[in-house]
C-alpha cells in the first residue's frame, strides 16, 4: 500500500538518524517527495469521496406524458383525409345520372331520291338518364360507401406517433440522458486528471504498481471515448432542443403495467369495423351494377336531300336495357364472402404480429429493468467499499490507499453511467410500445417504481415448496409447519405414493398446514401414468383416503423427458402427456380441484400452449443453471403464454448456500415481474440452511 510504504520509509529514516546513521540528501528528498505526493492524493480523496453519498434526483412521473407528447402530422393527415372524403361525397351528391348528349352527322353524295331517310346531314341533342349501373342508384350507394369509410377511419386508432415524431422523441430521450452522462464523465475526468500525474510520478519512483497506473490510463481512455460519443451526438442536436425544456433532473424510474398490456386487444379488428367493411363490399358488388338501364330524350333534325321535301325535326324518347348473361348474383355474394375471409385473416395476422411485438418490447424492457436493478446493487456495493475506505482514512489505518479509494469512486461513477444507459433504453422501449398501442394513454402503461425497497430473504410472497414422502416420514407435521412459517411459504406440494405408505403422514401434514392457512397440493409423481391404460384409476387410488376439501389442487410431476427413449419418441411421449393432462383435468373438475403441473423449460411451443390450456398453474423446473439471465431467456415463451399462472421452481442443489438462492430469486422477481417461486425441495433446503448456520462452504 502507498500509505504503508511511505510511513515505513519515514519511520526507517528516523530510526537510522536516532542511531547515528543518516540518509543521503537525495534519499531524504525522495522520501519527502513521495510523502508529499501521497498527501496530495489523500487531499483529492477528501475532495471527492462525498460523491458516494449523493443520490440521483428524479423528475415526477407526470413528466412522462409530456415527453411523449407530439405535434404530429397525423392529426393534419386526418384533416386532409376528412376533407378528401367530403369532396368525394359532395361530388357524388351532384351525380343524378343525367348527361347531356349530342351528335352531328354529315353525309357526302347521299344520292337522289324521295326517301326521307336520305339526308345530307343530321343533328341530334338530348338528355340521357342512367338509372342503374354508373347512374343514379349507383351514385346513392357510392355516397353510402364514402360515409361508411369515414366511420371506419374514425373507429381506427389514431396514429399518435409518426415516423418524424418517433425520431424526434427518441432524439430527445437520448439527448436528455446524454446530458446527465456527460456531467458524470466530467466528474470522472476531473478525478482522473487530478490523480494521473501524481500516480505517474509515484510509478516512476517505484512506489506504485504498473497495473494500478494502467488502470488509471484505461479509465482515461474509457472516459475520452464516451465523451466523443455523447458530446458529438448532443452537439448535433443542441440547437434543435435549445428552445425545448430539457428536465434538470433525471427522468423518473418506472415499471410497465403488465396486466394492462396483457389485456390490450388489437382494435383494428373490432366488430363495428368488420360490419362496415362487409356492408361496403356488398354495396360495391350489387348484382344489378352489371345491368344498364337508361332512358333518353332526343331532339332530331334532318336536312333532307330531296328538294321537294322540307327538312324534318322532331322529339323522340326511348328506354334501353342491357343485362349480362348469366346475371351472376351468386358470384357477387361469393366475392363478398371470400374478400371478408381475406380481411379477417389479414387482421388476425396483423393482430398476432402486434401482440408479438408488444410481448417482445415488454420482455426487452423487463430485461433492461432487471439489469438496472443489478447495477443498483453493484452501486450499493461500491458505496459500502468507499465507506470502508473513508473509515480507514479517518482513523489513519495503514491499509488505506488513496489510489485504490479514488479508483473505487471512478468505478462507482462508471456504474451510474451504465444505469443511465439502461434507463435510456427503457424509455426507448416505452416509445416502441406506444407506437404498438396507439389507443392507450402513455400514463396508463406505466406505474411508479423504486429500487429503494427491502431485499430481506424470504420477504417475497407466493412461495411454494415440494415435500417428498421420505421427508414427511423423517420430520413431523409440527416441524414442517414451523419451517414453512419461518420461511414465509404459503403453499406446499405434498407428494403421495401410489402404494400409500406415506398417506398417513401426508394426511397429517395437509391437515396441519390447512389449519394454519397454508394451501396444499397433492402431488403424484409417476411416469407410469404415461403408459397406464387407466391413469384415472391410478390417480383415484392415490387420492383415496385423503381429505380433498383441505387441498386446492392435484399436482402432476410426470416427466416424459426422463424416459430412456425420449429422443427417439419425443412426439409420441408428448402426445401421451397431453392426453394424460386431459384426463387429469376431467378428474380434477369432478372433485373441485385445480390441475397444476411441473415441467422443464424446454418443451416445444405447441406443447406449451396445450399444457397451459389444460392446466391451472405451471411450475417451471429451472434447474442446473443458477443464472438469472439464462433462466429469463429460457422461460420467455412460458411467460408469454400466461405469466400470472407460471411459477419458477428452483432446487437447492444448484446453490452453495441460501444467500445465493435468495439473491437469484430477487433478480428473477425483478426481471420477470413475478412473485411466484417454488423451492425444490424441503429436505434439500434444510441441508442448505445447515450450511448457512455452519458458515458458507
Amino acid at each position: 500500500m502507498i500509505r504503508t510504504q511511505a510511513i515505513r520509509l519515514i519511520a526507517l529514516h528516523f530510526f537510522c538518524v536516532f542511531f547515528g546513521h543518516s540518509y543521503s540528501q537525495q534519499r531524504i528528498y525522495k522520501d519527502s517527495v513521495i510523502s508529499s505526493k501521497i498527501n496530495t492524493l489523500e487531499g483529492f480523496w477528501k475532495k471527492y469521496n462525498e460523491l458516494s453519498n449523493r443520490h440521483p434526483k428524479f423528475e415526477n412521473t407526470s413528466i412522462i406524458s409530456d415527453l411523449y407528447k407530439v405535434n404530429s402530422d397525423a392529426n393534419s393527415r386526418t384533416g386532409y383525409l376528412n376533407a378528401y372524403d367530403e369532396a368525394r361525397l359532395k361530388k357524388e351528391k351532384l351525380n343524378f345520372g343525367l348527361s347531356a348528349v349530342g351528335s352531328y352527322q354529315q353525309n357526302f353524295n347521299p344520292g337522289l331520291g324521295d326517301d326521307e331517310l336520305v339526308y345530307n346531314r343530321r343533328l341530334q341533342a338530348g338528355l340521357d338518364w342512367n338509372i342503374l349501373a354508373d347512374g343514379y342508384l349507383s351514385s346513392r350507394y357510392k355516397q353510402q360507401i364514402i360515409k361508411n369509410e369515414k366511420i371506419i377511419n374514425s373507429l381506427k386508432p389514431a396514429i399518435k406517433i409518426s415516423a418524424s415524431d418517433y425520431l424526434n422523441i427518441s432524439h430527445k430521450i437520448i439527448f436528455a440522458f446524454n446530458t446527465h452522462k456527460i456531467k458524470l464523465l466530467e466528474e470522472r475526468q476531473q478525478i482522473i486528471d487530478d490523480k494521473l500525474d501524481v500516480a505517474n510520478e509515484l510509478y516512476l519512483m517505484k512506489h506504485l504498481q504498473k497495473l494500478d497506473l494502467m488502470q488509471i490510463i484505461q479509465q482515461q481512455v474509457d472516459v475520452s471515448s464516451m465523451f466523443q460519443i455523447y458530446r458529438a451526438y448532443n452537439d448535433q442536436l443542441k440547437n434543435e432542443f435549445k428552445a425545448q425544456a430539457i428536465p434538470v433532473n433525471i427522468f423518473p424510474l418506472f415499471d410497465l403495467d403488465i396486466e394492462r398490456l396483457q389485456n390490450f386487444s388489437y382494435n383494428n379488428g373490432n366488430d363495428s369495423i368488420l360490419k362496415l367493411l362487409q356492408k361496403n363490399l356488398e354495396l360495391e358488388n350489387k348484382f344489378w351494377k352489371e345491368i344498364n338501364l337508361k332512358t333518353q330524350v332526343r331532339y332530331n333534325y334532318y336536312d333532307i336531300t330531296n328538294a321537294n321535301l322540307s327538312n324534318r325535326d322532331f322529339l323522340s324518347a326511348g328506354l334501353s336495357v342491357s343485362v349480362p348473361l348469366p346475371l351472376g348474383s351468386k358470384a357477387s355474394r361469393d366475392v363478398v364472402n371470400t374478400k371478408m375471409d381475406l380481411i379477417r385473416f389479414d387482421q388476425k395476422i396483423a393482430g398476432t404480429e402486434q401482440n408479438s411485438g408488444i410481448i417482445n418490447s415488454v420482455y426487452e424492457f423487463r430485461y433492461k429493468l432487471k439489469q438496472y436493478n443489478n447495477f443498483y446493487e453493484k452501486h450499493k456495493k461500491y458505496e459500502e467499499l468507499i465507506r470502508i475506505e473513508r473509515v480507514k482514512e479517518k482513523f489513519n489505518d495503514l491499509e488505506f490507499n488513496p489510489v485504490t479509494a479514488l479508483n473505487l469512486l471512478d468505478e462507482m461513477l462508471s456504474v451510474e453511467i451504465e444505469m443511465l444507459d439502461l434507463q435510456q433504453e427503457m424509455y426507448l422501449q416505452l416509445l416502441d410500445l406506444i407506437t404498438k398501442t396507439p389507443d392507450a394513454d402513455v400514463l396508463s402503461l406505466v406505474k411508479e417504481f423504486s429500487v429503494n425497497r427491502s431485499e430481506i430473504p424470504g420477504a417475497i410472497l407466493d412461495r411454494s415448496i415440494y415435500i417428498w414422502s421420505d421427508v414427511q416420514m423423517k420430520y413431523d407435521e409440527n416441524y414442517i409447519l414451523e419451517y414453512l412459517h419461518l420461511n414465509k411459504i404459503s403453499n406446499a406440494i405434498i407428494s403421495v405414493r401410489k402404494d400409500g405408505q406415506n398417506k398417513l403422514q401426508a394426511s397429517a401434514v395437509i391437515s396441519k398446514l390447512s389449519a394454519a392457512g397454508i394451501t396444499t397440493e397433492v402431488m403424484i409423481g409417476s411416469n407410469e401414468l404415461l403408459s397406464d391404460k387407466d391413469p384415472v384409476n391410478h390417480m383415484e387410488k392415490t387420492l383415496s383416503g385423503l381429505d380433498l376439501s383441505k387441498t386446492v389442487a392435484l399436482h402432476l410431476d410426470v416427466e416424459p423427458h426422463t424416459l430412456a427413449d425420449w429422443q427417439e419418441k419425443k412426439e409420441e411421449h408428448l402426445t401421451n402427456y397431453i392426453a394424460l393432462l386431459g384426463k387429469a383435468k376431467s378428474l380434477c373438475s369432478s372433485k373441485g380441484l385445480k390441475l397444476n403441473v411441473s415441467i422443464p423449460v424446454f418443451y416445444p411451443e405447441e406443447t406449451l400452449k396445450k399444457i397451459y390450456e389444460l392446466s391451472d398453474n405451471v411450475y417451471l423446473m429451472a434447474y442446473e443453471h443458477a443464472d438469472a439471465d439464462f433462466i429469463t431467456r429460457k422461460v420467455k415463451e412460458e411467460f408469454s403464454n400466461a405469466a400470472n399462472r407460471t411459477v419458477i421452481a428452483l432446487r437447492a442443489a444448484d446453490f452453495k448456500n441460501r444467500n445465493e438462492f435468495e439473491k437469484l430469486i430477487t433478480e428473477l422477481s425483478a426481471g420477470l415481474n413475478t412473485t411466484r417461486f417454488a423451492m425444490h425441495d424441503l429436505g434439500s433446503f434444510i441441508k442448505l440452511d445447515e450450511l448457512n448456520v455452519g458458515g458458507d462452504k
